[in-house]
This record gives structure tokens, C-alpha cells and sequence, in this order.
């Protein structure tokens, strides 16, 4: 709707995990870097966790983009609470057969098979598990079962968990304490600062002018109160700036402004999953003539 007004090619703010638009900040480059190498020196368990909407599943994009065809990754895409069921969701994923009637030990000598084969193509083998937080303690004691699995020389399965702060508490507890020992790298996202939220709307902004010359949409005032608002946080950054153009094209403004930020943001109801759930209270917009 208000991509010609600002000169765009496509919308600079969609929440989707597109790996174009990453903005490699210190800290995402940080836990990019520290999960390849772990992986690549076949380590075993990496932990990456962050708030709602702190860049977690476009890192987990970008990191099977960049491991490319030098290791071999699957991705279980939710957490799970039966120890059972979330091994056969492994096997699934990786194309492991299993007899219905097997039992556990049966489904992890399969899996362990598997891996045997793969090891013989000297490529890693990744398995990424998005929401990890989500998990039962019983399939947690699963997680660390498949990180156990290994030759003399190395681990057959590197793992990594993806996941709100609250797996952090989980594997704070004493009873956890074998599943945290194997965890070779731990890092948390935190949100951006106001200098590097600036340079991520500019970087989404310049993305989405596919190699145009990329105009500076958001003045200083409306950084600085859209970082006020998000904390920094990607995806709440991306809700706000989305609404900020939309309101900007409605008033026929070429740049946005602090006035246009506070409009959206003093509009914007947060439910507890931290994304926009409506509007409420909203002035209304007339559209421009076109």
C-alpha cells in the first residue's frame, strides 16, 4: 500500500524469518559465529535463547543457509512433552524408518545407526530444535541421550536449542545438571540498543530498495522513540515501523517522524506474547487523494 510513496520495492518490516533482511548486529553475529564453530568442531549442545521476537528463527535460517551442503541439518520445529513421540519426530525428520511397535531403545539404536552412516561423509550432523523451552523435562533427558551418542573420537549429533529465557530456569535446576554439563556454548540475544535499532530499520529499509538508493525514512526523534517503545526487541521493532509507514503515507508525510511514532505506539495494545493483538482508541485516518 505504501511501498511507492517511500521509493520501496518490497515491505522493509514483515515478521517473516527472510535471511536477506538479517541485520548482523554484535550480538547476532556473536551467537552466529559461536553456534557454527561448535558445530563445525563437533561439540554437542549449543543453547541460544532470547525474548519473544529477539531473532531466534532467522538465526536459525541463516544458520542452515550458511552450513549449506557442509553438514547435514534437520529441524524440529517445536518443543515437545512426550519422550517418545519427539524421538520418532527425529526420525521422521530424518527419514528413519521405525516399526510402530518399536520401543524407545529400539527408536535409539535406529537413530544411532543413522548417524554411524552419516559419520562415514565426515559432515556434521545438526539437529536444531526451535521452542525449546516448551519441552518436558522427560524429553529433555532425550536431548541429552542423543548428545551422548558418539565414536572414540567424536559426537555424532550436534544439538541446538533454541528458546525462550525460561529453558535457562529449567536447566538451572540441580536435577538438570546432566544436560547442562553438556552444553558446550550458551548465549542470549538481547535486544539492540538505539544505535543499533537505527541501523536495523535502515538496513530493513535499504533491503527493501533492491540495490536503489535507499532514503532515510525514519528521522533520529523517531528511532529514539520507537527503541523507547520496543526495547530494542526486532519483531516489535518491525510492528511499529510497519504501522509508522502506513500512518506516514496516510498523512502524506515522506519521513516519520517522533509525532508519527507516538501516534502508533500510544495506539498499540501488547498481549502477553509480546506482538500487537489490536488498536484500540485509534484517531481516524483519512487517506490521502490519490
Amino acid at each position: 500500500m505504501y511501498l511507492e510513496h517511500y521509493n520501496l520495492k518490497a515491505a522493509p518490516f514483515e515478521n517473516t524469518p527472510d535471511p536477506r533482511f538479517l541485520y548482523a548486529s554484535d550480538d547476532h553475529t556473536e551467537a552466529l559465529a559461536g553456534i557454527e564453530y561448535t558445530v563445525r568442531m563437533r561439540k554437542g549442545i549449543v543453547l541460544v535463547s532470547g525474548e519473544i521476537g529477539s531473532g531466534k528463527t532467522i538465526i536459525t535460517h541463516v544458520l542452515r543457509q550458511r552450513l549449506g551442503r557442509t553438514a547435514t541439518c534437520f529441524l524440529i520445529r517445536q518443543g515437545h512433552t512426550n519422550p517418545e513421540q519427539f524421538l520418532r519426530d527425529v526420525c521422521r525428520e530424518m527419514k528413519v524408518t521405525v516399526r510402530e511397535d518399536a520401543d524407545r531403545g529400539q527408536i535409539l539404536r535406529e537413530i544411532e545407526h543413522f548417524l554411524v552412516e552419516q559419520s562415514r561423509y565426515d559432515k556434521p550432523v545438526v539437529l536444531i530444535i526451535d521452542e525449546a523451552q516448551i519441552m518436558s523435562r522427560a524429553v529433555l533427558h532425550e536431548v541429552r541421550m542423543l548428545s551422548n551418542i558418539e565414536t572414540p573420537k567424536q559426537k555424532l549429533m550436534q544439538i541446538v536449542l533454541m528458546g525462550q529465557p525460561d529453558l535457562r530456569h529449567v536447566l538451572r535446576d540441580p536435577e538438570m545438571d546432566p544436560i547442562r554439563q553438556r552444553v558446550a556454548l550458551s548465549h542470549h540475544l538481547n535486544g539492540m540498543n538505539v544505535e543499533q535499532t537505527g541501523k536495523y530499520i535502515q538496513h530493513r529499509i535499504t533491503v527493501a530498495c533492491d540495490g536503489d538508493e535507499a532514503p532515510e525514512v525514519f528521522e533520529q526523534d523517531a528511532i529514539e522513540a520507537i527503541y523507547e517503545f520496543t526495547e530494542g526487541i526486532p519483531r516489535m521493532i518491525n510492528y511499529v515501523a510497519d504501522n509508522c509507514l502506513l500512518v506516514g503515507y496516510v498523512k502524506g508525510a515522506k519521513t516519520v517522524d517522533a509525532a508519527i511514532v507516538r501516534h502508533v505506539t500510544q495506539n498499540m495494545m501488547l498481549h502477553n506474547g509480546g506482538g500487537v493483538s489490536s488498536l484500540v482508541d485509534c484517531e481516524p485516518l483519512k487517506l490521502r487523494a490519490a
